[in-house]
């Protein structure tokens, strides 16, 4: 029974390891894209991705950063432009 005990105690940790990884390399991503430090997304993706990231936690975080990147909020900017 004891060594279930420190089995279970075990994985927690580990899956809680996991969880701080998984958080730190997505904001390393976030990080390099906000200084458009292109070259490292796609290895910090493959390991946000290794610790349990999901493509929708990657994908908000490019569609916040893109926005930061275009100086607003991301939408379509067409106040004070002529239509015709």
């Amino acid at each position: 029974m004891n060594n279930n005990a420190v089995a279970d105690n075990r994985h927690n940790d580990l899956v809680g390891y996991d969880r701080v990884l998984k958080a730190t390399s997505l904001l390393y991503f976030k990080d390099a894209l906000l200084n458009q430090q292109y070259e490292d997304c796609a290895e910090l993706i493959r390991a946000a991705k290794s610790f349990g990231a999901q493509p929708g936690e990657i994908g908000r975080i490019i569609a916040e950063t893109a926005g930061a990147n275009a100086g607003g909020s991301g939408a379509y900017r067409t106040k004070g432009k002529k239509r015709f």
